[in-house]
């Protein structure tokens, strides 16, 4: 993937480590002293997502550490399609929190950024202070799919969907409400997938969706899942209302997890929140940050 700014929107210096073969990109902006905010896309987006909030966090003397999934972004693209799978993204992101060495962590998640952002939790526990959940999940999905997402999964169909015409990706736009997209972004979230081999990530995550015991990544799903609801963790909600997959019951199914938590609605955002509402995203990540 060609670095560049995307016409200014994007203008934040990319790092790298090395998790065995794969190398993991991120960008790592503000203090390196402050307590780091980690975070954390999903499908099929990158840290671009994040623009807003970084740019917000980081003038208030924030740290800001936005890394890629493998298969995303400036991350690199392994061309074998079972690599991608809930346990190697898990794993991934312990590697890259160690290399690190981040502590005192505020997460930060979004669609797919949950299931791995509170597996690497659990099994760094002792590394998180709090949590944020915009738009997200961490549990099977056995009657939530809309039927265009479940056509991913079918083979050959998925192939011609997601790696030949890119179709997660140019679905970007309708997942967003206001629908005013500045071609900028489109251009940025096309940047990382510019050919059939390089789109296996956002294919691999739609087939990685447990729907079923029997799916790959259930049983890692339904031990996250278990684990949340004995979790002792300050948490705050995020939600896009008008987001057609993570409809409002996701939202309530987090405050039943987690009965405290701080609740902030968007009534004009969609999936995309970051997208449709960047500087209310932004304003409650950072007031969450500043008291906890």
């Amino acid at each position: 993937m060609v670095e560049h700014d995307f016409g200014g929107t994007f203008p934040y210096p990319t790092r790298r480590v090395r998790v065995g073969d794969v190398a993991l990109a991120y960008v790592d902006q503000g203090p390196r002293d402050a307590p780091p905010v980690l975070l954390l896309h999903g499908n099929p987006t990158w840290s671009y997502m994040f623009r807003a909030p970084i740019a917000r966090l980081a003038a208030a003397g924030h740290r800001c550490v936005a890394p890629d999934h493998m298969g995303f972004g400036r991350s690199d693209k392994p061309p074998q399609l079972g690599r991608y799978h809930l346990d190697a993204h898990v794993g991934n992101l312990v590697s890259l929190l160690d290399q690190l060495d981040l502590r005192d962590i505020l997460l930060v998640v979004h669609d797919w950024g949950g299931p791995i952002g509170f597996g690497a939790l659990l099994e760094l526990r002792e590394r998180f202070r709090a949590a944020l959940v915009t738009n997200s999940w961490a549990w099977e999905l056995p009657s939530f799919l809309p039927p265009f997402l479940r056509e991913f999964r079918t083979d050959g169909l998925g192939e011609i969907l997601a790696l030949a015409g890119n179709m997660m990706v140019e679905s970007i736009p309708g997942g967003m409400a206001s629908r005013r997209v500045d071609q900028r972004i489109v251009e940025a979230y096309r940047a990382p997938f510019p050919d059939y081999w390089s789109r296996l990530g956002p294919l691999a995550f739609q087939r990685d969706i447990p729907l079923s015991e029997r799916d790959r990544s259930a049983a890692t799903m339904g031990r996250i899942h278990s684990a949340l609801s004995g979790l002792d963790l300050p948490l705050a909600l995020v939600w896009g209302m008008r987001d057609p997959i993570f409809r409002p019951v996701f939202c309530d199914e987090w405050r039943e997890l987690f009965p405290s938590a701080q609740l902030t609605t968007l009534v004009d955002a969609g999936h995309y929140l970051l997208e449709d509402s960047p500087t209310e995203v932004s304003d409650a990540i950072a007031g969450f940050a500043g008291s906890v």
